[in-house]
């Protein structure tokens, strides 16, 4: 290709701009709805996996082999201070929460409701993945913090008391009073449900399990390969006679949600297809026929057919790249503009909520839209394939010109 041809092709686009700029605005359409559709579900992916591994679930979880199908309160982690100095060894092992679970009735006055106890260390679940992250003073001995809408449900504030009654692993009836530090709105949906939350040993001490636990939550310094942790961690000695799951294991559901969110792009590729097929059809057609006397002097003068079809294939590549660079600026533009307040794809609805609940997760719906590099290579592939099958139909017209009918169009 030489410049020569470079320019030819520029000024035959220019000759009707109108119709090239419906070109090129229908191709930079397409290209924006790709990088933005694969954006807000890249991004809805990665709040998927942030409630996974966040609080609630983590990176790994640990328990007795039939603790999750049952949730039996005997199915304990024994010795559990042992199990938690033998991961926390594990240098790629950021931190480990030991919790405990237990329902329970809990009574403000005369009337019960059920609740479920949760056992937790506050000191580590204070941290920005832990389930207190979001509290404002820490929890004090012998005090318990509520959910927000199981106390919004006994119609209990911070200070009173409640009457908590359960049954222990022992057998026994266990039952205390216990004070209300705080109403928490917490980033595990079964805390704000119906969560009481006490001290792991405060927790152990009411239910009769010292030194026991139910599960042990896991967060590693990296988000990659949990399942290699798991796996080394799951040959210790103090683990032999646990289950050690990483988090695509706990909820594979969701792991495929986030999976599909990476092919949602290819369903308005063909979109892209559609209009770029469209666009550029219509424009190299339209040029060709008006530019058949033109051809036709080409031809008598001795220009080959093939640099014909040379120059609309050139035009049609041109109208592809111009029209994707367009669609990229506008797409990058728009994650740059999300990303300090995001999208809240609550209100899509119709009525907006903060979150959304799954299996006991909160999934933030606030989206911050994330684009990669081959986002904008898929767009740019996808449209010069897509030129150059249009430009099939011109090209085979243009070659197929005999120099004398040409030149009496």
């Amino acid at each position: 290709m030489s410049i020569r041809m470079l320019q030819m092709a520029w000024r035959n686009l220019g000759r009707s701009k109108k119709r090239t700029g419906l070109a090129l605005l229908a191709i930079a359409v397409g290209q924006f709805a790709l990088l933005a559709t694969n954006g807000l579900m890249r991004g809805y992916g990665d709040n998927i996996q942030a409630a996974i591994t966040g609080p609630m679930i983590g990176h790994i979880q640990i328990h007795d082999p039939n603790w999750r199908e049952e949730r039996a309160l005997d199915l304990m982690i024994e010795d559990v201070n042992t199990v938690l100095a033998s991961v926390t060894s594990n240098p790629r092992v950021e931190s480990a929460a030991a919790r405990i679970y237990c329902p329970v009735l809990a009574a403000p006055q005369q009337e019960a409701f059920m609740a479920v106890i949760v056992g937790v260390q506050p000191k580590i679940e204070s941290n920005e993945k832990g389930m207190l992250s979001g509290l404002e003073s820490p929890l004090e001995t012998g005090k318990v913090l509520i959910g927000y809408q199981l106390a919004r449900k006994m119609q209990i504030q911070a200070g009173q008391e409640i009457a908590v009654i359960g049954q222990a692993v022992d057998g026994y009836m266990a039952n205390a009073l216990f004070e209300v530090q705080a109403i928490i709105r917490c980033p595990v949906e079964l805390v704000n449900l119906s969560g009481i939350v006490m001290d792991l040993a405060q927790a152990q001490d009411f239910l009769a399990m010292p030194n026991s636990a139910h599960e042990i939550v896991l967060h590693l310094n990296t988000n990659e390969s949990p399942g290699e942790v798991a796996a080394a961690l799951a040959q210790r000695p103090a683990l032999k006679h646990l289950e050690v799951l990483p988090w695509e294991q706990l909820v594979p559901e969701l792991v495929t949600v986030i999976k599909s969110t990476e092919f949602t792009g290819y369903f308005v590729l063909v979109l892209v297809f559609v209009a770029a097929i469209a666009g550029i059809a219509n424009t190299l057609m339209m040029s060709t026929f008006e530019r058949m006397h033109e051809f036709g002097m080409l031809l008598s003068l001795g220009c080959r057919p093939l640099r014909i079809v040379a120059l609309i294939v050139l035009e049609a590549c041109l109208v592809a790249i111009l029209g994707v660079a367009l669609g990229t600026l506008l797409g990058y533009g728009f994650a740059d503009m999300t990303q300090t307040h995001g999208i809240n794809m609550a209100t899509w609805g119709g009525s907006e909520t903060s979150d959304m609940g799954f299996k006991g997760l909160t999934i933030p719906m606030n989206i911050f839209p994330r684009l990669q590099g081959s986002d904008t290579l898929v767009g740019l592939v996808a449209i010069m394939i897509t030129s150059l099958l249009a430009s099939i139909w011109p090209t085979w017209f243009a070659a197929r010109l005999e120099p004398m009918e040409a030149l009496r169009a």
